[in-house]
């Protein structure tokens, strides 16, 4: 990932370069280098080679900084935490992490973003404009990973030995839901996923920890709370490098990084990061009250509200006068 990353980036520093002017990513100057802008598209011509990957440059100054990749040196240094970066763009974005700036502003609802790119993807949601395509069913997305998950559901290159296990797979594909909860109406594409399902209306925790003897409705919910007694965080944050111990969380913490409240309230159009924010704020609205006091029964929309009436029964204390 790393290195999409940073091979991206050279390519739009290198599209700027053929345009007559040169970059020093060390003092921030720039100045002409004499190059001819209006360049030939039949031949292409890109001289400076990478010996290692082969990968050409029209530009001596950007196979340096691609070598890079190669050499792992990250010369540029966050004075905050100390990451390493192999460029000073990349450097300058990263800090805006510790400063909280957000210079790139949606002129359309106010909304900013740390990096160009984001506010790109945000603004798509106000176009309607969708440029990735799906090649095999033509439904199109406002994102690129959208469509790279998309495709893999499609098209998988799985192999089966009985042709009835390739149907029962194909059925993920195609979005057919033949097998259906009795209880609550809810559908499956397989017939193990109905009966994983089951066991929530059932109660059953088939899957059981070793090391504490917490016990989960599935095999995969297991996996990940292995990682507790691990220390294993395999899911790591590109942009600052935070790890996390299941996909799940990483994507809850990105939000922090794109601005992305993909969690609208449908009375007030507020919105939020994450879904249980969301739910706590729909108490408010239905004048539900989730937590209960253990004393006295009396309940309250949100925990924090909850906490400085128990202290009536704690005898709790905590400010001092003087």
């Amino acid at each position: 990932m790393a290195l999409k990353v940073e091979s991206q980036e050279l390519n739009e520093m290198e599209e700027k370069d053929q345009y007559g002017e040169h970059h020093d990513f060390i003092t921030g100057e720039k100045w002409s280098t004499g190059a001819k802008p209006y360049k030939c598209n039949q031949c292409g011509e890109k001289p400076f080679t990478c010996q290692q990957c082969g990968k050409c440059f029209t530009d001596k100054g950007i196979l340096k900084i691609h070598m890079r990749i190669h050499t792992g040196e990250k010369p540029f240094t966050c004075q905050q935490c100390g990451k390493s970066f192999t460029q000073e763009v990349v450097l300058n974005r990263h800090v805006r992490i510790h400063t909280g700036e957000k210079p790139f502003t949606c002129k359309l609802c106010g909304k900013s973003f740390t990096e160009k790119g984001h506010l790109k993807v945000h603004i798509r949601v106000h176009t309607g404009e969708k440029p990735f395509t799906c090649q095999q069913c033509g439904k199109s997305f406002i994102k690129k990973a959208n469509l790279e998950d998309h495709m893999r559901r499609i098209l998988c290159g799985k192999s089966f030995i009985q042709k009835g296990h390739l149907t029962g797979h194909m059925r993920i594909h195609s979005e057919e839901k033949t097998f259906t909860c009795q209880q609550c109406g809810k559908c499956f594409t397989q017939k193990g996923r109905l009966e994983n399902h089951m066991r929530i209306h059932t109660g059953e925790k088939a899957f059981t920890c070793q090391q504490c003897g917490k016990s989960f409705i599935q095999k995969g919910h297991l996996k990940g709370h292995m990682r507790i007694h691990t220390g294993e965080k395999p899911f790591t944050c590109t942009l600052c490098g935070k790890s996390h111990t299941d996909k799940g969380n990483l994507k809850k913490h990105m939000r922090i990084h794109t601005g992305e409240k993909a969690f609208t309230c449908q009375k007030c159009g507020k919105s939020f990061a994450q879904k249980g924010n969301l739910k706590r704020h729909m108490s408010i609205h239905n004048g539900e009250k989730l937590t209960p006091a253990k004393k006295c029964g009396k309940s309250f929309s949100q925990n924090r509200h909850l906490k400085v009436p128990m202290r009536c029964h704690t005898g709790e204390k905590p400010l001092l006068f003087i």
